[in-house]
């Protein structure tokens, strides 16, 4: 009996043995790790480098090109922020230098290629500007004119240069209706009182060389003029318009007259075709835009080409190009950044003795066979010889452990996806995280007594729909539609099982400035759950029990996170002036000429010579030279005596002084010394160390903006 009881035991210990070693075996086969990330991902050029350096050890890797497209987005987005950021405080070399950079790492970011040619306009904008206040101390003042006039060609919103022309007086503009070869250019003043229209014309001719040829319908009627000190031009202009009459040119010296009809519209009128090619603007819609603004009704859409022809005027055609031009624009496009965190407030408490759920068989030492370098007390080695010969005495077995647990955890958090959507302005995208669960929703009973289900597909997770509109302020306004659900419990039976949808839903519009982040919280669901362990028996015992009793109780709170920035790619396409800004002529008739009145009243050409008072004013002020932004602020004293000497001591190390007397609040003076002047803030940063290194007693050197310094 004994020997049956010792093979049996043998046995078991062996079938735990292998187990064991089965399992070691497993547990020590090497596992797939997931992939290293960056140490910092807000350093955007280091994930760069990140992926770059592991795509060229695993060039297939779909994790790690997906990995290296996206961080690659978001450095030339980051590079693209910063060079607005440089933009907005004029530091346009630094800004280029940035948006060169983000095209760089990513060259679709069409937002970054507007900004980078935006940039460079505005730094040769402020060039011609500062060109311009250097010529005029030269007494260039021609070439002053021009300077300032490319400077607002560049960067219209130029206050120095709109306000530099401001002092040039306008020119006389050529006001000239009808390309007619005149006898004469000098004015001309003339009187009519209740002439017949047609002697008129007859003392005009005879005044100006030019042949008049008059429609059979012309009505010899009497017109009253009294007119001085004008252009032949302009008297045959009003004389036209006052008679209801209309010229059509023959040549340089002849001009046919008709009656401003459309009758004699249609005879006379040379109508002109054009057709213009849609690139985002719908052609049907093209053609009511047209239609109600023109009153044309020869205006014809082609849908398979998204072009629009039509057949009118010249002027009539030129107000509808520009019409369309204005309209027919890039749309604006944002990126929506999404991050989606699902923040587990697990509150759990774990009180009470925790019994030990596992005892350990063990070996003792008895027989050479049995290995005795175990520092456990427990032999890890034995034959199956020896297995064969143990009696009791040398088979040991643990006894439970207790251990008294005292713990409170609080805290999770978890992201559950970061997708990225890019859409037009006022478009709408759409994000589903989920899955689409078919829900019964008809059951029918066939004749033959067979049972037919119908299935409706739900879609259960996370779904965001997204409708934005940029601004021209640089904001984007959001219409948001968040929802989280859930299958919930069978409200049916179990033969009929009937599912409900547990749904927390957000709606929302809210206004987000480029690049800023709004965070949409408290989608939140409550789960509490307890659980007890206890030692058999003894945990029974009233009072007692406790003592061998353990109980776990959770609470866990679940709130669904969304963060949401909104990334500018490309701003609404907005047409120069004169597109969207333009006379278009009368109610009757298409004329794209400027009013009389307007034209006197505006002021867009310029003389050559400005107001002395502005040449004195600012030949008088300091010379800014041209390309230069930055300088050194290096000590402000009270004593001239000693800013100059400290100016000498500079201008030793190589660098350029000049001392400014300059105001102080309480009306009283200091004078400061500036070094250097620099066309890029880091060339400026360089010389500000290397004086800081050269003379230890300069400790508040600053760099300063130089258009500050002299303004």
């Amino acid at each position: 009996m004994d020997n049956i009881w010792r093979t049996s035991f043998v046995l078991l210990f062996a079938g735990v043995l292998g187990g064991l070693l089965l399992q070691g075996c497993v547990s020590d086969q090497p596992g797939r790790t997931g992939l290293m990330q960056p140490v910092n991902e807000k350093d955007h050029d280091a994930a760069v480098r990140y992926y770059t350096q592991a795509l060229q050890e695993d060039p297939e890797s779909p994790d790690l090109k997906l990995g290296l497209s996206r961080s690659r987005q978001s450095a030339s987005v980051y590079h693209m922020q910063m060079a607005e950021r440089l933009m907005a405080n004029r530091y346009y070399i630094e800004a280029i230098d940035e948006l060169r950079v983000s095209v760089a790492f990513y060259p679709g970011n069409t937002r970054a290629l507007e900004l980078l040619e935006t940039a460079k306009r505005l730094k040769e904008s402020a060039y011609y500007s500062q060109k311009g206040a250097q010529q005029i101390r030269m007494g260039e003042y021609k070439h002053a004119r021009q300077s300032y006039q490319r400077a607002l060609e560049l960067n219209p919103e130029n206050t120095n240069a709109q306000h530099a022309l401001e002092y040039f007086k306008p020119d006389p503009e050529d006001l000239a209706v009808h390309r007619l070869d005149f006898r004469s250019d000098e004015p001309v003043s003339l009187k009519f009182k209740k002439t017949p229209v047609v002697n008129v014309f007859e003392i005009i001719s005879k005044l100006s060389g030019i042949n008049f040829i008059f429609d059979k319908d012309v009505k010899d009627s009497k017109v009253t003029l009294f007119m001085a000190d004008v252009s032949m031009d302009q008297f045959l202009e009003v004389l036209l318009t006052t008679s209801g009459l209309k010229g059509k040119q023959i040549n340089r010296k002849t001009m046919l007259i008709y009656p401003d009809t459309g009758g004699k519209a249609k005879i006379y009128d040379e109508l002109y075709v054009r057709t213009f090619y849609l690139s985002y603007l719908e052609s049907k819609g093209a053609v009511a835009l047209l239609t109600k603004m023109l009153g044309n009704k020869n205006i014809t859409a082609n849908n398979s080409l998204n072009s629009v022809t039509v057949r009118g005027a010249r002027d009539e055609l030129e107000v509808a190009a520009r019409i369309i031009e204005a309209n027919d624009r890039t749309p604006a496009e944002v990126v929506l950044n999404v991050e989606i965190l699902e923040v587990s407030r697990n509150k759990e408490k774990d009180l009470g003795l925790s019994i030990s759920d596992t005892i350990t068989f063990g070996i003792s030492e008895s027989s050479s066979g049995i290995s005795t370098s175990s520092p456990s007390g427990f032999a890890p080695l034995a034959s199956i010889r020896d297995l064969g010969h143990l009696t009791s005495k040398e088979l040991y077995l643990s006894l439970p452990t207790a251990t008294l647990k005292l713990l409170k955890q609080d805290g999770d958090t978890k992201i559950l996806a970061k997708p990225q959507i890019r859409v037009t302005n006022q478009g709408k995208a759409s994000i589903h995280i989920g899955e689409r669960v078919p829900i019964r929703t008809n059951r029918k009973v066939l004749t033959d007594g067979s049972t037919t289900y119908d299935f409706q597909y739900q879609d259960v997770g996370i779904k965001l729909t997204a409708e934005p509109e940029i601004n021209l302020f640089n904001r984007v306004t959001m219409k948001l539609n968040i929802e989280v659900s859930a299958l919930g419990s069978n409200v049916g039976t179990p033969d009929d099982p009937q599912y409900a949808i547990k749904t927390r839903h957000v709606n929302t519009v809210m206004t987000v400035d480029d690049g800023g982040n709004v965070i949409i919280g408290g989608l939140i669901q409550d789960e509490d759950r307890s659980s007890t362990q206890k030692i058999p028996l003894a945990g029974d015992i009233p009072v007692l029990g406790r003592l061998f009793t353990s109980v776990n109780s959770a609470s866990e709170e679940k709130d669904i996170l969304m963060s949401i920035t909104p990334v500018i790619i490309r701003h609404p396409d907005m047409p120069q002036k004169e597109v969207s800004q333009f006379w278009s002529g009368t109610q009757s008739g298409f004329s794209l000429r400027m009013p009389e009145a307007e034209r006197a009243r505006k002021e867009t050409n310029y003389i050559d010579l400005p107001d002395k008072a502005y040449i004195k004013a600012i030949s008088k002020a300091d010379f800014l030279p041209d390309d230069t932004f930055f300088s050194l602020h290096v000590f402000t004293t009270t004593s001239i005596a000693e800013a100059e000497n400290r100016a000498r001591e500079i201008e030793k190390l190589g660098y350029d002084t000049w001392v400014r007397k300059e105001k102080t609040a309480d009306e009283g003076s200091v004078f400061s010394v500036y070094a250097g002047q620099y066309s890029s803030y880091h060339q400026a940063e360089e010389a500000r160390i290397d004086i800081l290194g050269a003379d230890d007693t300069l400790d508040n050197i600053r760099i300063v903006d130089r258009d500050d310094v002299y303004k």
